[in-house]
């Protein structure tokens, strides 16, 4: 077991060493793949904040009850009891028919309908309760309407969910970009690293060979060469971290007036902790990957003579 651990860590010190030995080369690897990856952590940053943004706009998600018109107050008061059981709202209010009548006579007075209005010998608006789910997605929204409409004493229940339909619809959209992109870069990515590690096997063909005559097996030859994709990997991937973290700190920072303007958050969140460590282990597998297809062939088509 020690003479393994003392292997790999000969190998970790050999890579970090030639690294330091070749600290630009190894910075720009590290900063294509920052790059790289930093691009669909961008983009997924603003298909996450976008959803994040959609749970504030509450009047778009209300669900209008409308009570029949000859409930009475017993009815109201046990579809008050349903409606504060339900985990699926947020919460609601009553605005009862007289209210709704009272708010109604107060805009005809400044408005063409006043006649029409003063002509109405009683009051035609039922109660009705105005609820905010806590979900913002269309499936939710459309079962919690239909709930409420089960409910004894509904008339109606009223649900304008167009725009949320609108809303996953292009997130879906976003998250299916976003995959697309990061297959690409990670191919991209694949390519880069593996050419890297291809021409620092040629660059150590003699003592590759030499390892072989004295016996060496293909894993050892090999391990130093995928700790160098992994520790390339690391570097960008804590590399890309710290632009998409630069990022957030200029995008706060402009979005800071407009959320003092409106009362809101606007702000993303500072320090993501899931994806920037998905990241840095996408990164250091992509760079492990890249070095395994690569010296496997590499180290296959060294011949001894």
């Amino acid at each position: 077991m020690m003479n393994w651990l003392n292997q790999h860590a000969q190998a970790v010190k050999l890579v970090l060493t030639r690294m330091d030995n070749n600290k630009l080369p190894t910075f720009m690897i590290s900063l294509v793949i920052a790059v790289a990856m930093a691009i669909p952590g961008v983009f997924y940053l603003g298909v996450e904040h976008l959803s994040k943004l959609s749970n504030h706009m509450q009047d778009e998600t209300e669900i209008s009850l409308f009570i029949k018109l000859d409930a009475g107050p017993s009815t109201l008061s046990e579809i008050e009891a349903a409606l504060a059981k339900n985990p699926a709202i947020k919460q609601f209010n009553l605005v009862s028919k007289a209210d709704a009548w009272a708010g109604l006579k107060a805009k005809a007075d400044t408005s063409k309908i006043n006649s029409e209005v003063k002509n109405l010998e009683q009051n035609p608006l039922p109660d009705a309760f105005f609820i905010q789910a806590l979900s913002t997605e269309p499936a939710a929204l459309d079962a919690l309407r239909a709930e409420l409409q089960a409910l004894p004493g509904v008339d109606q229940a009223l649900l304008n969910a167009e725009w949320a339909k609108r809303l996953a619809s292009i997130l879906a959209l976003g998250t299916n970009i976003i995959v697309f992109i990061a297959a690409l870069l990670a191919l991209a990515l694949l390519v880069i690293i593996g050419n890297t590690v291809r021409m620092q096997i040629l660059t150590q063909k003699d003592e590759i060979v030499v390892s072989k005559l004295i016996g060496a097996t293909t894993h050892f030859i090999r391990t130093p060469f995928l700790y160098a994709g992994m520790v390339y990997g690391l570097f960008g991937g804590l590399l890309a971290m710290a632009i998409l973290l630069l990022i957030v700190q200029l995008y706060n920072q402009s979005v800071a007036p407009l959320s003092l303007l409106y009362s809101n958050d606007f702000s993303l969140d500072w320090f993501n902790l899931p994806l920037y460590l998905g990241i840095i282990l996408l990164s250091i597998f992509i760079g492990w990957l890249g070095s395994f297809l690569s010296v496997s062939r590499a180290i296959a088509a060294i011949k001894i003579d």
